[in-house]
């Protein structure tokens, strides 16, 4: 029974630690409500390391055109986020428009997309050293990244 009990609390620790390092680069958030009567609301929040296990596992070829679009540009996309991450928080980009307003912004360690026109309001957040594992696993799938 003690064995057990051991087995038991040897589980729950790894159960913990593997929740600890999914959970460490933070949470995508992504709420969605339409504003027609009955419309759809969307409310999702998943640990953001998901995204970068995805693209690894999944087949490159699915990835192959994203991929070498992105490759050549990869060298500035690690720039901006770098310069991003080590910013102070700010306004992005932000557009009015009668009935519209758009924004993208950095707060924190993430980045924040606002969506509010007359069909829905979006909001997004995802953490910036996501979105760079995720931008280097996609770039890694490239043909070129992988000769072989």
């Amino acid at each position: 029974m003690l064995l057990l009990g051991k087995i038991g609390l040897g589980m729950a620790g790894v159960a913990l630690a593997g929740a600890g390092v999914l959970c460490s680069e933070g949470f995508v958030q992504v709420n969605v409500v339409e504003k027609q009567p009955h419309g759809a609301s969307i409310h999702i929040i998943a640990p953001a390391m998901l995204a970068p296990i995805a693209v690894r596992l999944a087949p490159s070829r699915a990835f192959e055109e994203a991929a070498g679009q992105i490759q050549p540009q990869l060298p500035v996309i690690d720039a901006a986020l770098d310069g991003l991450r080590e910013s102070e928080d700010m306004v992005i980009v932000q557009v009015d428009a009668p009935g519209e307003h758009m924004q993208v912004a950095k707060s924190g360690g993430s980045i924040i997309v606002d969506v509010d026109d007359p069909a829905a309001i979006v909001h997004v957040s995802a953490p910036i050293r996501a979105v760079s594992s995720t931008i280097d696993q996609l770039a890694a799938a490239s043909p070129e990244a992988n000769p072989l």
